[in-house]
């Protein structure tokens, strides 16, 4: 009868480790896949109307009176889309084919100090399509990703710089200043 209870006790306790293992196995399996990221309606609303305009609209003092912008449409749905957003959203818009909106977004990433901001460059180092900035009397052009590199320079008010280091800027530059050339 001791046998009989030994083994019976070892059958259950397999029972259970199998149990166990499989269960830990469907959990890291279910954590494992990505999780499928969508807009909400609420971004999907603000984003489609940012992609009418024709510029991007930060507030910069515009104009010879040097005032800032800050009664623009565009640059009130800037605003929205920075309070409503969810990082989630705004690493998805960064993969929007509008340049407007993944410019809004990878700036909104980056004033929320988003540590990602790095690979969001790597994906767009090679993307010269130029947008227009309201700024100043005329304005400003540039290249999307020559604005994502310049913004990753930035140092903030304590004198760091947390997402690339002067070499990796220095680097970086001399790479888009040869593709340049090359045009």
């Amino acid at each position: 009868m001791c046998n009989n209870l030994k083994q019976f006790s070892t059958a259950l306790v397999n029972k259970y480790c199998q149990l166990l293992l499989c269960s830990l196995l469907a959990t890291v399996i279910v954590y494992a896949q990505e999780k499928q990221v969508t807009l909400s309606p609420k971004i999907e609303k603000i984003t489609n109307k940012l992609r009418k305009g024709n510029e991007i609209h930060f507030g910069n003092p515009i104009g010879y009176s040097g005032k800032k912008e800050r009664r623009n449409k565009y640059y009130k749905l800037y605003l929205k889309l920075k309070k409503k957003a969810t990082i989630e959203e705004l690493e998805l818009l960064t993969k929007d084919t509008s340049k407007f909106i993944l410019v809004y977004a990878f700036d909104i990433l980056w004033h929320k100090k988003y540590q990602n901001l790095k690979e969001i460059f790597l994906e767009h180092q090679n993307d010269t399509t130029y947008f227009w900035t309201a700024s100043g009397c005329t304005g400003i052009i540039n290249l999307v990703n020559r604005f994502i590199l310049e913004r990753l320079k930035l140092i903030n008010k304590e004198g760091v710089n947390s997402f690339i280091t002067q070499k990796e800027y220095d680097l970086y530059n001399d790479k888009l200043n040869k593709k340049d050339k090359i045009k």
